[in-house]
């Protein structure tokens, strides 16, 4: 079994922007009257998910094939590069996210401090009042959020500092900000589930950021706590923490970890808002510095619906859409991959994840495919690609057929502005040790208002 040994300086993207502004406010600043300072903010309607998605009907069918690789980057001899199709999820909840961006100007050329927040306006077919409670929750969040001045006293503060320090008008300031984002982990009839990341950069070597977990009822439109997912609340918090427990005490979580016993982890995870129902399981995350060092990142623990519905979760926050398994780190899953009958040995873990010395590990009945497989090696050596954050998948993208695809989930990043980009890399087991590349997707599998799966005539054709 091989290991891919990658000795690279891997930036980490932690945060979009929040690395960025490395320079510090101890440049010095000259001073300005109130009448120089220029505010500036619009709203803009789009959908972080895919802008298209808005200009389509439910029923219309995307591709979104336009960049896969191309041939001669797939291993020799495949034949499986297949046309992977993007449908619109039906459901009965539909958003519209919309951006609110502030900026204050210092003169012509110096920005004091920029907000940003990206935020959904919910519909729920037949049920407004629902969808009303709902936005309203939301709303609140924000108005909070843009009525807070901490980020714009700091920045005023340091500013007029450095500039009386000064005395020259000659000097640089790296403007701070905040911003807020919400992203939708789930969205259909029972629930709907956001996890909002607010980061922000006041000075120094690197900004803040922390997370925040909502889930609400779509049928109630009511705002869901930790215990509202089962009659016996007190054997669910058990019943969860021996998960977790079990899960943290692998290799590759301990390596990013402090030394946390279970009382720690209680003390950490289970506080309000901790936790998000995902299109793959119950996830229970940390903030930095909580559980690990800021270079860790958010810490995740996610249980799998098929363990949940022997904790006791009410079948009304069961998931019944495509079936989306993570695969966490170390932690071996057995599934019948190509539908042969057999079961087949699945692990995947990152050794010292999201460090310079990142190896992945993808194995199947022993074999590591990261190491051996050409195609797969090249994509987690590739430094566009922020592989030291990898998330692998296993994704039914055709519910017909006796096969489960694996998928790989990463960001790009071009390293010259603050933009990241994710993609989805798509496998097959085959059997008798062979893994086909079907192509990649920009976005994500794990998109909750999204079905991904093989074109119909690339599925009569591989039937074939």
């Amino acid at each position: 079994m091989g290991i891919v040994n990658r000795q690279k300086n891997v930036l980490i993207l932690v945060v979009v922007g929040v690395l960025l502004c490395l320079c510090t406010a101890c440049a010095e600043n000259p001073p300005v009257t109130d009448n120089e300072i220029e505010e500036i903010q619009a709203d803009i309607l789009f959908d972080p998910q895919t802008e298209e998605d808005a200009q389509s009907t439910d029923n219309e069918i995307e591709e979104t094939q336009e960049d896969i690789l191309p041939d001669s980057q797939m291993e020799d001899g495949a034949q499986n590069h297949l046309s992977i199709e993007r449908m619109q999820r039906d459901s009965s909840v539909s958003l519209d996210f919309y951006t609110n961006d502030q900026s204050t100007k210092i003169g012509e050329d110096t920005l004091l401090w920029t907000r940003k927040c990206i935020y959904p306006v919910v519909r729920i077919e037949e049920n407004e009042s629902a969808a009303s409670k709902i936005n309203a929750d939301i709303q609140e969040r924000v108005d909070s959020f843009h009525k807070d001045s901490f980020v714009p006293d700091s920045a005023d503060e340091d500013y007029h500092s450095i500039c009386d320090a000064s005395g020259s008008d000659d000097i640089y300031f790296c403007g701070y900000f905040d911003e807020m984002t919400f992203t939708v982990t789930r969205a259909d009839s029972k629930v709907l589930s956001f996890l909002v990341t607010t980061q922000y950069y006041i000075g120094g070597s690197h900004g803040m950021y922390y997370y925040t977990g909502l889930n609400y009822d779509t049928q109630t439109g009511e705002l869901l706590r930790f215990d509202d997912l089962t009659g016996n609340a007190g054997a669910f918090r058990q019943d969860t923490l021996a998960f977790i427990h079990n899960l943290a005490s692998a290799t590759a979580y301990q390596s990013i970890m402090w030394e946390n016993d279970i009382d720690e982890l209680q003390e950490v995870l289970y506080q309000d808002e901790r936790w998000y129902l995902s299109t793959s399981g119950l996830v229970l995350f940390s903030n930095p510095y909580e559980l690990g060092a800021f270079s860790a990142g958010s810490i995740e623990f996610t249980i799998p619906y098929s363990d949940l519905e022997g904790m006791g979760v009410y079948e009304k926050y069961e998931y019944t859409g495509t079936r989306t398994i993570l695969l966490q780190t170390e932690e071996v899953c057995f599934m019948d991959l190509n539908g042969d009958g057999q079961e087949e040995e699945i692990q995947f873990y990152i050794d010292t994840k999201g460090s310079a010395n990142t190896d992945v590990h993808f194995l199947v009945d022993g074999t590591d495919y990261a190491a051996e497989h050409e195609t797969l090696s090249r994509q987690f050596s590739d430094d566009d690609y922020i592989f030291c954050w990898t998330a692998c998948f296993l994704y039914d993208m055709d519910p017909t057929d006796t096969t489960t695809e694996i998928a790989f989930q990463m960001n790009y990043s071009s390293w010259t502005d603050d933009v990241v980009v994710p993609y989805t890399f798509l496998y097959r087991y085959e059997g008798s040790g062979a893994l086909s590349y079907l192509g990649r997707i920009e976005g994500t599998i794990t998109d909750p208002t999204a079905v991904y799966y093989i074109s119909p005539q690339d599925r009569n054709t591989n039937e074939n």
